[in-house]
């Protein structure tokens, strides 16, 4: 990798970060073992996690749980271009989840079909995981880990130029606007996942509309923690969410960013969105 393109891209990282960066190779196989309808492959390659913009004497956006930075390597899997919507979530909710959810089944009846589901909680978009999981034989249907919803959401794999981790998902990742997403509460609701401009290896609304809920629980040391380790499974009061919403201000929908809240938590910015795991992955949880 070209170290002054590097720099170039990242000026205020450190010298030992810039150390890191020069590990991560394009992958070596990018063609998916099978396309599933829906899903972008993410392959396998080394990537750098955390706020690589980091700048400890002046850091206007990054906060200190997004660092330091640590290199991982994932084994390949798919991720859904979209998250949940409401018109999928009430098919779960009809035919399987039929338990005290009265009042959300209300809620998702009144809300546009394409429009992101939301207030669910973590147990409830586990399950639904579990539910898409028994009509997908042989693999594993789950949400990302944040390790995963980062690589995918910010590092270019997939098309004919390999890119190293961007700010936010969309153009040059340098900036975001309301064209591409819904942030800073520009409106009242999250966009329809239709209104959505594609980022970075075709994902849409990783940056903005709804925060997504990942697997992990939260731990705002965990990187300092466990430098090696690609998914938090202490048990602790909060899971993590990625990606900012509708509400928040800009620096929230930076792809670095972490949240962490109690998975009993319902938020009209909350969502989820799926991951696909081959056979061979193992399980994370």
């Amino acid at each position: 990798m070209n170290l002054g393109k590097f720099k170039q891209w990242y000026p205020n990282i450190s010298a030992s970060d810039l150390s890191l960066l020069e590990l991560c190779l394009p992958p070596e196989i990018i063609m998916p073992p099978e396309e599933l309808p829906e899903f972008v492959w993410i392959p396998e390659c080394p990537f750098v996690m955390g706020d690589i913009f980091h700048n400890a004497s002046n850091n206007v956006d990054g906060q200190n749980d997004e660092v330091p930075l640590r290199i991982l390597k994932l084994p390949g899997f798919w991720i859904a271009i979209n998250v949940v919507t409401n018109r999928e979530y009430l098919e779960f909710l009809d035919t399987e989840y039929t338990s005290n959810t009265t009042d959300l089944r209300t809620q998702i009846t009144e809300l546009p079909e394409s429009a992101p589901v939301h207030s669910v909680n973590w147990d409830e978009a586990f399950a639904y995981c579990k539910w898409r999981e028994a009509q997908t034989p042989g693999k594993r249907v789950c949400l990302p880990t944040e390790a995963q919803w980062e690589k995918a959401a910010g590092w270019h794999l997939i098309g004919d130029e390999f890119e190293l981790g961007r700010k936010y998902e969309f153009g040059t990742g340098d900036d975001v606007d309301y064209e591409q997403t819904a942030f800073n509460r520009k409106t009242n609701f999250p966009y329809e996942v239709s209104k959505l401009s594609k980022g970075v290896n075709g994902l849409k609304g990783a940056s903005g509309n709804v925060w997504e809920w990942c697997m992990d629980y939260y731990q705002a040391d965990f990187y300092k923690e466990c430098p090696d380790t690609t998914f938090n499974a202490q048990v602790c009061k909060r899971q993590v969410l990625r990606g900012g919403s509708w509400a928040n201000v800009k620096r929230r929908l930076r792809i670095s960013n972490r949240l962490g809240s109690a998975p009993s938590t319902r938020n009209d910015n909350f969502g989820f969105r799926l991951v696909v795991e081959p056979n061979t992955t193992g399980e994370t949880a």
